[in-house]
């Protein structure tokens, strides 16, 4: 009676069949294939496997329990390498099969003498998967059968061919077994990150900070506003970490549901008892990745801390507005790029709009808002259809209606300001006002309160409203971005007109916290 539910499946057959047929001929290879099947079946009489079909030199195997399983397969390979094989006069001394096995556990019922579930696919391709002597199985198999690290070696994912997700490949391992064997010969599932449209724009000082940033921590937050480019920047820099994951780099957007998000970008099915990060952390809990975790807020704090404590070699890398705030966390705001830099984003924008300005031409444009990403973007449409000249024009006669035209760039900074604190926002107000910025003992003194005005700053610079300039041999400087500034307050450096939605949010904080906040 061919058993049902949890069963693990056996495929076995010998690598180079063909080959060794014809280079033995027919009756050499008839001995040499008769001796094999008898030692194999010798062991799964042993072990209680259930043959279900043997064809030429392959087997077809179902057992009931997964240690069992993993026990006879190595038995199986250690008895075809200590058996004595016939020397049948070639020259090459005795002739030894060399067999390849793969293994899954998963659930099946028996229909007319047989299964016909994708577990009996999944199986056979781990099976082809397998180098002569090797003894390749899912990782199923592997929790099933409670094999611990001493007994497998965990080879990463692959996608098998006809099959829908990835499967988890672990390679059997016994004293007498051979350990070293070249990857398996199908596609290695190492990453999801998005393909490209168009290659970004290399940024390899944010890449080096990055970098060196990871040289000591496990959770790097790259904070900024909605379209300053952090996503661009994560995805191209996680690129070039592949290699270094031998578990793979995985790119989520938490959304509402951390854990079922998780599970998917790892390729893993959804759990159905409703328990899903729970099952990603179990997933996760002793392997090495790298998370890439896009759009994150406050509300993820705790599942990011749990994920980084629950499992060691995960690292993370994730972009939001503000820091997390967790213990250990590097927090990098996005900086301005280098006018070169800025220049070849500018003209990959109007590009992306079919207009073919080169970075040269749009040089004077970039350096004009300093680089400043999302400016970037508001100025791509006027530079497009008209040219860089054109809307260098327009921004010098009127900056704010250039730049705000659509109302992103304004709504991204509103977003920004409606996360920090009251003094927060008197402090970027007094520096929006300032075109050369100020020194730290300066914008201590732009709020008098007791405990509060350089946390302030902080606020400021973690979600990227102030940038920090460090002049050789002088103190630095912290600096609204010019087109901020011009958002904030107008084109002059002194009081001026601003968006009313925005006035009314920082006149209300500021009246709340009049009594922090020194009259100039």
């Amino acid at each position: 009676m061919l058993p049902a539910g949890d069963v693990t499946f056996m495929f076995t057959d010998i690598e180079g069949s063909t080959r060794l047929a014809s280079g033995l001929g027919a009756e050499p290879y008839r001995i040499v294939l008769h001796r094999h099947r008898a030692l194999i079946r010798e062991v799964l009489r042993y072990h209680l496997g259930i043959e279900i079909e043997t064809e030429g030199d392959s087997f077809f195997v179902v057992f009931d329990d997964a240690a069992r399983a993993a026990s006879a397969a190595v038995e199986i390979q250690t008895a075809l390498r200590c058996a004595r094989w016939p020397d049948l006069g070639r020259g090459h001394g005795p002739i030894r099969p060399r067999v390849r096995m793969g293994l899954h556990t998963g659930e099946a019922w028996p229909s007319a003498g047989g299964y016909a579930t994708p577990e009996v696919h999944r199986t056979a391709r781990i099976c082809a998967a397998a180098h002569g002597d090797q003894i390749l199985a899912s990782g199923q198999l592997a929790v099933a059968a409670g094999l611990g690290a001493r007994a497998l070696e965990r080879l990463g994912y692959f996608e098998l061919r006809g099959l829908p997700g990835t499967t988890e490949l672990v390679q059997l391992c016994a004293p007498e077994l051979p350990r070293k064997f070249p990857p398996p010969p199908i596609r290695p599932h190492r990453h999801n990150l998005p393909a490209d449209i168009k290659a970004p724009v290399d940024r390899p000082e944010e890449y080096r900070v990055l970098d060196r940033s990871f040289d000591s921590h496990r959770l790097v937050t790259i904070t900024g506003l909605d379209g300053c480019g952090k996503t661009t920047l994560v995805r191209a820099w996680a690129r070039r970490r592949v290699r270094r994951h031998g578990d793979g780099v995985w790119y989520c957007r938490p959304g509402h549901d951390f854990g079922a998000a998780l599970l998917q970008a790892l390729g893993r099915p959804a759990d159905t008892l409703g328990r899903p990060i729970e099952t990603a952390i179990a997933h996760l809990r002793h392997r090495d990745a790298l998370l890439v975790l896009d759009d994150v807020d406050r509300v993820h704090a705790r599942t990011v801390e749990t994920l980084l404590r629950e499992c060691p070699g995960v690292t993370i890398l994730a972009t939001a507005v503000r820091p997390l705030e967790l213990p250990g966390e590097a927090k990098r705001a996005m900086h301005l790029p280098p006018i070169d830099v800025a220049a070849a984003m500018l003209a990959g924008f109007c590009e992306d709009r079919g207009a073919e300005w080169t970075p040269a031409a749009c040089r004077g444009l970039a350096a004009a808002v300093e680089g400043f990403v999302p400016a970037l973007r508001a100025l791509a449409d006027v530079t497009a259809f008209g040219s860089p000249k054109t809307a260098l024009r327009r921004l010098r006669d009127d900056p704010v209606a250039v730049l705000d035209a659509g109302g992103r760039f304004r709504a991204a900074v509103d977003e920004a300001v409606a996360m920090i604190s009251g003094p927060a926002r008197a402090v970027l107000m007094e520096l929006a006002a300032r075109s050369d910025g100020a020194t730290v003992d300066e914008v201590l003194d732009l709020c008098r309160q007791r405990d509060g005005s350089l946390k302030a700053l902080v606020e400021l610079v973690d979600v990227a409203l102030v940038v920090i300039e460090r002049p050789a041999m002088e103190q630095a400087l912290y600096r609204v971005p010019t087109p901020l500034r011009w958002l904030l307050c107008g084109r002059a450096a002194g009081p001026a007109p601003m968006p009313p939605s925005f006035a009314r949010k920082l006149v209300n904080a500021v009246r709340i916290e009049t009594g922090l906040v020194r009259t100039r």
